[in-house]
């Protein structure tokens, strides 16, 4: 009977151990990792908006982009509707892109205003007496008659057309009254032009081109159509025969002057 009651009392203790056991597991699990915080909560960033009054706040504000501290939650973003900049940062590099769009933040120098002289001359070999050649591109009759077969160069139109840089492209039109051949009434000739893609470029100097992505004119006698149409890079005040077209026994000659006016 002894030895039964001691196995007894061991299987017992094998339970109460097992139990034990158990109950441990259950109370010592590991917790699970606090989330991290993906924003920045420095309490010491501060916000500022800058009133932009001459540049474009898109383009200022990629600039400004380099001065921030590059912590994360620092920012900068620009509204072109309300011409600001609106800066997110520690104080002292606030301090920093305030003094930079002081700067920055100055009127451009004006961009010269632009003339053009197109002036259409019809050149043949024979003289009707039609409208006297303008006294500013006189000089280029002798680059005409060195390089064309034509005796006279007669003025069809003369335009004066102002305009700034521009990516649109500008229209004129008008009609010209041409002397026809002797003994034969005038010729009424409608002419239309198109000037699209004007910009100024400088040079190391300071002066100032005039490039024109497309230039057209065209004027029509008859049936008979005759265009020029080219794109061309003009400097002040020079003079450029941009082309020819014939009409029959003529040619169309287009010369064109570009003046900067500021």
């Amino acid at each position: 009977m002894l030895k039964h009651f001691k196995f007894m009392a061991a299987a017992s203790a094998l339970v109460l151990l097992s139990v034990s056991a158990a109950f441990g597991q259950a109370t010592t699990t590991t917790p699970a990792p606090a989330a991290t915080d993906n924003y920045v909560t420095e309490k010491s960033f501060k916000s500022k908006v800058f009133e932009v009054k001459y540049r474009d706040p898109g383009s200022l504000a990629n600039v400004l982009s380099r001065l921030t501290s590059g912590f994360k939650g620092a920012a900068i973003s620009s509204s072109s509707e309300f011409r600001t900049i609106t800066v997110r940062d520690f104080p002292e590099n606030l301090l920093t892109i305030e003094e930079a769009i002081k700067r920055l933040d100055t009127p451009g120098t004006p961009r010269p205003n632009i003339e053009l002289h197109m002036h259409a001359l019809i050149a043949s070999n024979s003289s009707s007496g039609g409208a006297e050649v303008p006294a500013e591109i006189k000089d280029v009759l002798a680059q005409l008659r060195g390089t064309l077969n034509y005796k006279n160069y007669e003025l069809a139109a003369s335009v004066v057309q102002r305009l700034t840089e521009t990516p649109r492209g500008l229209q004129g039109s008008g009609t010209a009254e041409v002397p026809g051949n002797p003994g034969a009434p005038n010729l009424s000739m409608p002419y239309e032009y198109i000037i699209a893609a004007v910009s100024l470029t400088q040079d190391a100097a300071g002066g100032y081109s005039v490039q024109i992505g497309e230039f057209s004119f065209s004027t029509q006698s008859g049936n008979d159509r005759a265009r020029v149409q080219t794109a061309l890079n003009l400097r002040d005040g020079e003079k450029v025969v941009v082309g020819t077209a014939t009409i029959r026994s003529r040619a169309l000659v287009v010369v064109l002057t570009a003046k900067l006016i500021k």
